[in-house]
């Protein structure tokens, strides 16, 4: 569950960021993250599971401190015994956003599940500071981070039934339910096994919000409960409150899945969907234009 949020506090943002392969989306990511941060006072901590990491850590604080943050430090983690290292829940104590690496999420639970440092994240939360995620460190993010076992969705029913497992995560928000980032040679973005993996996974959880982004694409709860889409690319969502039927629970059945009342949104940059009301929003108006070349269509 998310940490209280102590009187006089609100809860910072909440950023799932994607794994973008271009070095531009990329850096246009993170530095959405970095603006969320503090921008030029920012204090960040960067949290890597293990060496694989650390070197991408090492990269995006790099950026950071290049776009002059106040101070950036990176927390290796592991084992769980570090996680328990009290220079480490200083460091987050004193930080102004922390932010998670990893490919593996239930690799990353297992290390910081019921740690003092997990705790000392979801307080940080609690007392306005940003808290994000990247690829699997996203996903941990989560109360509920979805698991796919066995052989790929592909090979099955649209619909199969056990398609997807659900294991806890950090509990930094309890309103949605990401879905994993896949090897895009084995899984192209925009597969319908990415809609099959949300329509299940909502199923057997309603009161949870199934997200599935792009790799160039990222998505911030705000204090608000209104989560915000970022990034150049775009995000599949998925709401099952107004679901009618479903026989997800009849395990026995070898029958494909039904679900009735499902609602299914695809959202782009700069559009919103407001987690209390469940309903989605495309960006405001605005009076600045988006290019500073006038459109010749519009033009005599």
């Amino acid at each position: 569950m998310p940490a209280p949020i102590p009187p006089g506090y609100t809860r910072g943002p909440i950023l799932f960021v994607g794994p973008a392969q271009e070095r531009a989306a990329e850096e246009q990511l993170l530095q959405f993250f970095w603006e969320e941060a503090g921008a030029y006072g920012s204090r960040i901590v960067i949290v890597p599971p293990g060496d694989d990491d650390r070197a991408l850590a090492q990269r995006y604080a790099q950026l950071f401190t290049e776009w002059e943050s106040d101070s950036v430090q990176v927390l290796a983690v592991p084992d769980r015994a570090a996680a328990l290292h009290p220079d480490h829940l200083d460091a987050v104590t004193g930080a102004t956003a922390v932010l998670l690496l990893g490919r593996n999420p239930v690799r990353l639970a297992s290390l910081l599940g019921g740690t003092p440092l997990a705790q000392a994240i979801r307080r940080a939360n609690a007392r306005g500071k940003a808290v994000g995620g990247v690829a699997g460190g996203a996903q941990l993010l989560c109360e509920h981070m979805m698991v796919v076992p066995g052989p790929a969705l592909r090979d099955r029913p649209f619909l199969g039934r056990n398609g997807v497992q659900l294991a806890p995560g950090l509990g930094i928000t309890n309103r949605v339910l990401l879905d994993p980032w896949t090897d895009p040679a084995a899984e192209p973005v925009g597969s319908w096994a990415r809609l099959a993996r949300l329509l299940q996974a909502v199923a057997y959880n309603p009161f949870l919000v199934g997200v599935s982004l792009d790799p160039a694409a990222g998505g911030v709860i705000y204090p608000d409960n209104t989560l915000e889409i970022f990034g150049c690319q775009s995000a599949l969502l998925v709401d099952a409150a107004g679901m009618t039927y479903t026989d997800v629970h009849e395990l026995g059945k070898t029958s494909p899945m039904s679900l009735l009342g499902v609602q299914v949104h695809a959202l782009g940059p700069g559009f919103t969907f407001n987690l209390n009301q469940r309903t989605a929003h495309p960006p405001e108006e605005s009076d600045i234009p988006d290019s500073a070349v006038p459109d010749e269509r519009t033009t005599m």
